[in-house]
């Protein structure tokens, strides 16, 4: 039987860490005031459109990409837990099957939010520090991961990069490198300064 959320304004956020990002910065002998330019740019969707080549150079420090702290996160939420028989077909294609019986969780965020589709069946994400697989194709905006059996509560925030699956890991999963994994995250999510 599946569990669904009720119908609403799914999360799906890009968050910058205020205090990662300083810490970049100090080590830098930096401040906020002192790369303005870069740190609008990154709550703008089309921002890094308007950056120079040192600035991505720059901006790559800053977020703790090459060195440091890394300083983003990627955030969606888990819109349903459904319990399924061993072989089954997982998002068009059925590009994955399960091995056994399990519960699979559906994603709110897709290709359509900038996720690539070449980190079909390639990635993993995190909900509560644990670690689940992305399991099947990528989706237009939902992807799909195995949850064993587990069956976290819906509405649970799920981490694509972060902790538990850095960026970087998402960048080798999919091919592209890490700033174009950012470039690539659409107007429909969020962007955001946390803690």
């Amino acid at each position: 039987m599946a569990t669904r959320m009720k119908p609403g304004t799914l999360r799906r956020e890009l968050r910058f860490s205020e205090s990662a990002v300083d810490s970049n910065l100090q080590t830098l002998g930096l401040s906020f005031n002192d790369v303005r330019p870069l740190t609008l740019a990154l709550t703008d969707s089309q921002g890094f459109l308007n950056l120079s080549g040192t600035e991505l150079l720059l901006l790559e420090k800053v977020l703790g990409l090459s060195a440091g702290t890394p300083a983003v996160q990627l955030v969606g939420e888990l819109v349903l837990v459904k319990a399924v028989p061993a072989n089954t077909g997982v998002s068009y294609g059925y590009l994955a099957r399960t091995a056994s019986p399990t519960n699979l969780g559906l994603i709110g965020i897709g290709f359509s939010d900038g996720l690539p589709r070449s980190s079909t069946n390639n990635f993993k994400v995190s909900i509560d520090g644990k670690t689940y697989p992305v399991i099947g194709r990528m989706a237009m905006d939902q992807c799909v991961i195995d949850l064993g059996a587990d069956s976290p509560k819906l509405g649970s925030e799920v981490v694509f990069f972060g902790s538990g699956f850095s960026l970087a890991d998402f960048a080798e999963a999919s091919g592209f490198t890490q700033l174009e994994i950012l470039g690539r995250i659409t107007s429909r999510v969020a962007r955001m300064w946390s803690e």
